[in-house]
């Protein structure tokens, strides 16, 4: 019965095809009447009609959110101060934005929440970003700082999580693991692979091989 509870759920998800068109709007708003993306990725606090119009628009649905940092506009932020020492020092990259200690069991419960808004909004996948602290110099400098394997297990509960409440999940960037959570995400997200000192496009052979999609991102 749980078998078929599961691969019930997995049919139910949708998933991104490879070969398909796709668009990042993070900031803006999406102008339907020149959109060519057949799939567009937008915040998840986008508003329930901006997301209705462009499923009408014969258009997917991708919601952001980060799951790594908190930045100081989400109006969720008071939760997440409230946890001893979740939250952590700035990232020196993104002025209001901090580190977060993902191996606080006080996150889950608000990273389910997000999960949750972006469900009833009718989101049709989620991208969670910022997976990475553990290679940033502002971890490092903690005195019990992250390490790769905290990183692999809250991204499988991530990926686990986002599966038992019926969403597919993309991975963003994170290439260290990619080979170890690849069966916990449906898709991925990657910015700037080709153009880097030291390319990592070829890393996503395997996660190509079993027929997920990767969309690229270049600055």
């Amino acid at each position: 019965i749980v078998s078929l509870l599961l691969l019930k759920n997995a049919e139910a998800r949708w998933m991104p095809p490879q070969g398909a068109t796709w668009n990042y709007v993070l900031e803006g708003k999406v102008d339907l009447s020149k959109e060519p993306a057949e799939i567009v990725d937008i915040d998840y606090k986008t508003e329930s009609s901006i997301i209705t119009n462009i499923h009408n628009a014969n258009k997917k649905v991708i919601c952001y959110f980060s799951g790594g940092t908190l930045e100081d506009f989400r109006s969720d932020k008071s939760k997440f101060y409230e946890i001893s020492n979740l939250v952590r020092n700035e990232y020196e990259e993104w002025a209001g934005e901090n580190w977060l200690d993902i191996r606080k069991e006080g996150l889950k419960p608000l990273i389910k929440n997000r999960m949750q808004e972006a469900i009833t909004k009718k989101c049709d996948a989620l991208e969670v970003d910022n997976l990475d602290g553990w290679q940033q110099d502002e971890v490092k400098s903690w005195s019990n700082p992250l390490t790769k394997e905290d990183t692999i297990k809250f991204a499988k509960w991530l990926g686990q999580t986002a599966h038992d409440m019926g969403i597919s999940i993309g991975l963003k960037n994170a290439l260290f693991m990619i080979d170890d959570v690849s069966d916990y995400f449906d898709f991925a997200i990657n910015e700037s692979c080709a153009t880097l000192k030291n390319p990592e496009c070829h890393l996503y052979k395997n996660f190509l091989n079993k027929g997920k999609a990767v969309f690229g991102i270049s600055y």
